[in-house]
């Protein structure tokens, strides 16, 4: 709803309009605000109007039967009637079924470029500021210049040149931009397919990009909490290539709900990653509904943390350079029997120096059902564990000493 409003609101392209209503006749500012007896603030940073509390909304909810929260109506123009609509997973899907069902307020014109929020954007190395162009006119978009600012000085013109349809959209580079540290800019559109913007509203748009953390290591590791609905649950791992090379979930339901999951990936060193986590019903992993949560970590060191998101949340990364001999001797001279197992396992290893090692296991859902740390000196060393109470299957054995890790898979038939 907050980008909904933004984008197609009274600062936006003026389309549309979103009242927050606290059907309520009990309640107060000061309950809506969080105060004792509330189960939070519902109201901080709410861009829209509130009509209530204090008994105005109740008459709305009266007027119109509200029977459970949250109900969304929509009104259109001519209509005095309000119009119950589905909650979607994210805002274009609502939009969608908004101009479907209610038509009138976006009809634009035939040139009507304007551009799209993309807030706290993170780039990898190589990466330049981008603006989302979107078409909201009645014809196709070829053509639209764009100009990013920082204050009055403008940084790069782009005379961009394509074939959008109505709704659609596009990023736009700026290659001539380079981002240090964390930078706000302003973008500007006009000259939608040669013509005089139909409508100028949205045509501003500010935006803010900062630089991708790095990895301290190649070997990046995902510890991920799912919340009370651990199906609707999921995350993907894209390459430089824009190709899914790790992923898990949905979880199942119920026995998997406020489950800590652990993953290590070794990376290419020097590429740059985007961990994708999603939610199907659309409010993140945190907090109404649990205390959901990831975690991107290497060598140790807390690279991005988060929860609260909508849909979907994006974290881009660079891995780090090889770990050099350290990880290669570990790498190269790990050795776990007897595999298969019947439960008793012995690894055989070689460390640079003496370390604190810790041994996780994991199934195949990412689950880990084993840890044990042990002080190990430098050299080769023997360490024999115990995994009869496991059940068949494949599981995962994963080893880090002193930031350097390994991963062995194993399978357990007893």
């Amino acid at each position: 709803m907050e980008t909904l409003y933004h984008e197609f609101g009274p600062e936006g392209t003026n389309d549309l309009m979103i009242f927050f209503v606290d059907g309520d006749a009990a309640s107060s500012m000061a309950l809506l605000g969080g105060a004792s007896g509330s189960q939070g603030n519902w109201i901080e940073n709410t861009p829209y109007p509130i009509i209530g509390p204090n008994g105005a909304g109740a008459a709305l909810r009266q007027t119109y039967g509200v029977t459970a929260y949250p109900t969304l109506f929509m009104h259109c123009p001519g209509n005095n009637a309000g119009t119950v609509i589905n909650r979607q997973a994210t805002w274009q899907q609502f939009f969608q079924s908004w101009r479907n069902s209610c038509m009138t307020p976006f009809t634009n014109g035939v040139n009507d470029a304007t551009l799209l929020q993309n807030p706290g954007v993170k780039l990898c190395p190589g990466e330049y500021p981008k603006a989302i162009l979107y078409n909201q006119g009645t014809s196709a978009l070829t053509s639209a210049t764009l100009k990013i600012k920082q204050g009055a000085t403008v940084l790069q013109t782009v005379n961009w040149t394509g074939n959008l349809a109505r709704w659609a959209s596009a990023d736009v580079d700026f290659n001539q931009v380079t981002v240090s540290g964390t930078q706000d800019y302003t973008v500007e559109v006009s000259n939608p397919n040669g013509q005089t913007d139909d409508h100028p509203e949205g045509d501003t748009e500010e935006y803010d990009f900062s630089m991708a953390p790095e990895a301290a290591l190649a070997t990046v590791h995902l510890e991920l909490k799912t919340d009370n609905y651990c199906e609707e649950t999921s995350w993907k791992l894209y390459n430089s290539a824009n190709q899914v090379v790790a992923q898990a979930g949905p979880y199942t339901a119920a026995t998997q709900d406020n489950t800590v999951f652990n993953y290590w990936w070794n990376l290419n060193p020097n590429e740059c990653y985007r961990l994708e986590v999603l939610d199907a019903y659309g409010d993140g992993m945190c907090c109404s509904y649990g205390q959901g949560y990831y975690k991107l970590r290497s060598n140790g060191v807390l690279m991005t943390q988060g929860g609260q998101f909508g849909a979907v949340v994006k974290e881009p990364f660079k891995a780090g350079l090889s770990v050099g001999i350290g990880e290669n001797s570990l790498e190269s001279s790990l050795n776990i029997f007897p595999n298969p197992s019947t439960g008793q396992v012995t690894i055989e290893m070689n460390l640079e120096s003496a370390a604190n090692t810790r041994f996780s296991v994991m199934n195949v859902l990412g689950e880990q059902v084993m840890s044990m740390s042990r002080s190990l000196g430098a050299g080769a060393q023997q360490v024999n564990i115990n995994l009869s109470e496991l059940p068949n299957g494949s599981y995962f054995v994963h080893i880090v000493a002193d930031g350097i890790s390994a991963t062995r898979k194993l399978t357990i038939n007893q």
